[in-house]
């Protein structure tokens, strides 16, 4: 089992919106995440920091404060993501944000043609995979799984990939 270890929502939000850029998808909101003990100044400053990095101009880009935390496209298609940090608190936390993140991302589902529904976690939540996300549900759903290992470390797995835990 993986240890746990904080990781900012963030960190992870900027690092799949690195991905899908990398993949010539064009960024078209961004939900800043805000909460408790979340600074929504500093987190829009190192969002758009990160972002002018690697060339992603955010004049074009819609920061929205409900939604998907990341919408892109690409030609007609369509992705909606939601992304999840790990928190300080206990496994029972970390297991309820996992629990509501899956919702989020189920309630995005709002077209069939088109759309890729994407859930970005760091990638000790895969210590409740299958229980919690079941690859049946995946596969119906048409659910892509992102894991953060990392700064600038994300990895993709299809609908019908089978995540290693």
């Amino acid at each position: 089992m993986l240890e746990a270890q904080y990781v900012p929502e963030i960190d992870v939000l900027i690092a799949v919106a690195k991905w899908l850029h990398s993949n010539d998808w064009t960024i078209e909101s961004l939900s800043i995440p805000s909460g408790q003990g979340i600074g929504s100044a500093s987190s829009s400053s190192k969002l758009r920091a990160e972002l002018a990095a690697v060339g992603i101009e955010d004049k074009n880009i819609r920061f929205v404060s409900k939604g998907e935390d990341i919408r892109a496209r690409q030609g007609s298609n369509l992705w909606k993501i939601e992304c999840k940090g790990l928190s300080s608190g206990t496994s029972q936390t970390d297991r309820n944000n996992l629990d509501r993140a899956i919702a989020s991302a189920v309630s995005y589902y709002t077209q069939r043609e088109r759309l890729r529904l994407g859930l970005a976690l760091p990638e000790w939540y895969k210590n409740f995979f299958p229980d919690r996300l079941p690859q049946a549900l995946r596969e119906a759903i048409e659910l892509w799984v992102f894991l953060y290992c990392g700064k600038d470390e994300v990895y993709e797995f299809a609908p019908d990939e089978k995540i290693p835990v």
